[in-house]
């Protein structure tokens, strides 16, 4: 770790506690902020140390946050199944891309919530009509980001490849592919962050489980504490995923990594 890490390592942490203390002068006894609309540090800690031992609507913490990371990540993962190799064949083949462009052009407008309906109607109220919601708002991101991952390659590879005798495939496997490998982990903290915001939202399809469970059920019963909790909790596990990506992103691409640390300082 560097010193320009440090210091910024070193400000977040400061920053994270100047805000607490903060929250917790506002909401301190007789202070501005009424408990009941906005609780304490110290109730929300003591809140989640319960929830994390005893079963809150049916499942203890780490059951409701298992849930939530299975839904997300299932339909994250089959999104980029699909969308990957179908934005890099549409942006090598430009025949494919005029036969599908157009449709995903028509649909990409409408957001994910608004699917909500048709994905009942087609596959009930179980866990498969979640991780459609979810897989529906990663989908754009994986395809747009893989479209672009290979219009970003240059032009004189492609070229340099066709001269030296590689075929099609062998380009486009061994050049496009690695050489467009950062926008696709670009692509994917986008596809992430999309499918991580409608968690709540596909989350009140009858759950049984999960945060965004937690949440809606917290707001309409006035548990604001718990809502905190939940709402804290999906904001830490979707920066620890994000920051899943970024190291994995040291592996798969750490000429890219490098580049990006070059250009910050």
């Amino acid at each position: 770790m560097g010193r320009i890490d440090a210091i910024r390592i070193a400000s977040g942490m400061g920053a994270i506690v100047a805000w607490i203390l903060i929250w917790a002068w506002l909401t301190r006894p007789g202070g501005p902020v009424p408990t009941l609309y906005f609780p304490a540090p110290d109730d929300v800690w003591t809140k989640f140390v319960r929830m994390w031992v005893r079963p809150y609507i049916g499942s203890t913490l780490i059951e409701h946050i298992l849930s939530s990371l299975y839904i997300v990540l299932f339909g994250w993962t089959v999104a980029a199944v699909v969308g990957i190799p179908l934005g890099i064949a549409m942006a090598w083949w430009t025949k494919l891309k005029w036969i599908v462009f157009p449709i995903f052009q028509l649909i990409r407008p409408v957001p994910p919530l608004a699917w909500i309906p048709l994905t009942i109607l087609w596959l009930g109220i179980g866990d498969t009509a979640r991780m459609s919601v979810v897989f529906i708002a990663a989908l754009v991101p994986w395809l747009m980001n893989s479209m672009l991952a290979v219009y970003s390659v240059d032009k004189l590879l492609i070229d340099a490849g066709k001269a030296l005798g590689a075929s099609d495939r062998q380009i486009l496997m061994r050049i496009v592919c690695r050489t467009a490998l950062p926008t696709l982990v670009a692509g994917a903290r986008m596809a992430l962050g999309s499918a991580w915001s409608t968690l709540v939202a596909a989350e009140i399809l009858a759950a049984t489980a999960g945060l965004g469970y937690v949440a809606v059920n917290a707001s309409q019963l006035l548990d604001t504490d718990v809502l905190l909790v939940a709402m804290f909790l999906i904001g830490i596990l979707g920066i620890s995923l994000t920051a899943l990506i970024t190291i994995a992103q040291r592996f798969l691409a750490p000429w890219s990594f490098a580049d990006v640390r070059g250009t910050n300082r």
